[in-house]
């Protein structure tokens, strides 16, 4: 009688097991990578706008006090308003920043109360508790972190008037 090899084709039940074992185990692996790049992507974007955001407030800032013709500071480093020599409704600007927002305005008249200045940046919060602004002479210092859900990024800049002060701050404030 010859034996019939057909009946031992295939996969046994254990080979079978160890086979989908295996697979889960490559399948975890990767499952664990791809969830590692989502977050570090998540976390590099996160970094990326803060960092944008920073410098386009930086920017700003730097801009009013070069072209300013007077400016002044709050006692608590929290409030910088600029008389600027723009024209029009950049002749007047205000920066507000305390722990969470950012406030700005322009205008072409007396600066109102900064609570009611148009929302500019969130997350915003002060560098190692030091003043958002801080005047030496016709520089101004300006410290600030923007939060990120991984890691708040640290802006420090000054600027100094290129106009000659003039002393008047009206009709800004």
């Amino acid at each position: 009688m010859t034996r019939d090899d057909s009946a031992e084709a295939g996969l046994t039940l254990v080979e079978l097991i160890i086979a989908m074992m295996l697979a889960l185990l490559a399948l975890s692996a990767i499952t664990t990578v791809l969830v590692l790049s989502w977050t570090t992507q998540r976390d590099v974007d996160s970094v990326n706008t803060a960092t944008n955001r920073g410098q386009t407030m930086g920017a700003t800032i730097e801009r009013a006090v070069r072209n300013a013709l007077e400016f002044d500071v709050s006692a608590d480093g929290s409030q910088l308003r600029v008389r600027t020599s723009l024209d029009g409704s950049l002749e007047c600007q205000g920066f507000f920043l305390t722990d969470g927002t950012a406030r700005f305005s322009q205008s072409s008249a007396t600066l109102t109360d900064p609570s009611t200045w148009t929302p500019w940046q969130q997350g915003i919060a002060r560098a190692d508790g030091a003043d958002y602004f801080t005047r030496s002479g016709d520089t101004v210092r300006y410290a600030f972190d923007v939060r990120t859900d991984s890691a708040s990024v640290r802006f420090l800049g000054e600027a100094a008037s290129r106009s000659a002060a003039t002393g008047v701050s009206a009709p800004c404030w």
